[in-house]
C-alpha cells in the first residue's frame, strides 16, 4: 500500500484521479500523527479503551479514601478487569487475590507517577500548582511536613505523598520511613 501511496504522489500531478488518492493518504497520515500524539499526551489511557473510565474511577476512590490501598465491588472489577490487569502488568497498581476468590481483595495503587497522571486528569490544577510550587522552591535541609500541606491546600495525603516520592526518586530529596508520616527533606 505504500509503494501504491508513492506512486499516486509522483502521479498526482499529471494524473487528476491521483489527487483523490493523494488527499486519502494525506487524512490517514494525519490520523496516525494525531494517534501518535494522543499516545505522548495520554500514554494511559491508549493502553485500553476502558482505562480513561477506571482512572477517573481510582482517582474519586483515592480522594474519597485518602488510601494507597483500595477496594471496590464486584461489578467494578467484571466491568473493568481487562483494564485492571493492565495497570497490574504495567506495574502502575498491585492487585491482592485471595486463592478461589474471582476478583481482587483490594488494589495498591504503587506507581506514584500514576496518582500524578490522575490528579493532572481530574484534580484542581491550582492545588496542584501550589503543591508542586512549595516541593520545589523547598530549600536545601527544609523539611515539608505533608499533613501541614493537606491541611493548607486542600488535597488528599495520597497526592501530596506522590509528590514527595517523585522528587525522591530524583535525588531531590528524602521521604520520612516513619509509619504514618508523611514528611520530606529537601537534599538537592
Amino acid at each position: 500500500m505504500e509503494s501504491f501511496l508513492k506512486i499516486m504522489r509522483v502521479a498526482g500531478v499529471n494524473f487528476p484521479v491521483a489527487a483523490s488518492f493523494i488527499q486519502i493518504s494525506n487524512e490517514l497520515d494525519a490520523i496516525k500523527i494525531k494517534q501518535r500524539l494522543d499516545a505522548l499526551e495520554d500514554p494511559i489511557s491508549v493502553l485500553h479503551k476502558d482505562l480513561p473510565a477506571l482512572s477517573q474511577v481510582i482517582y474519586f476512590a483515592l480522594v474519597k479514601n485518602d488510601s494507597f490501598t483500595l477496594n471496590f465491588r464486584d461489578e467494578i472489577y467484571t466491568k473493568y478487569s481487562r483494564a485492571f490487569a493492565i495497570l497490574d502488568i504495567k506495574g502502575l497498581i498491585k492487585k491482592y487475590i485471595e486463592l478461589g476468590s474471582s476478583y481482587p481483595v483490594e488494589i495498591e495503587v504503587t506507581d506514584p507517577c500514576f496518582i500524578l497522571y490522575l490528579c493532572t486528569r481530574f484534580e484542581d490544577t491550582k492545588k496542584m500548582d501550589l503543591l508542586l510550587e512549595r516541593v520545589e522552591n523547598c530549600e536545601v535541609g527544609q523539611w515539608l511536613n505533608g499533613y501541614e500541606l493537606q491541611d493548607e491546600i486542600q488535597l488528599p495525603i495520597v497526592f501530596i505523598k506522590a509528590v514527595f516520592n517523585v522528587y525522591q526518586a530524583n535525588g531531590f530529596g528524602i521521604c520520612s520511613k516513619e509509619t504514618r508520616a508523611c514528611s520530606y527533606l529537601a537534599s538537592a
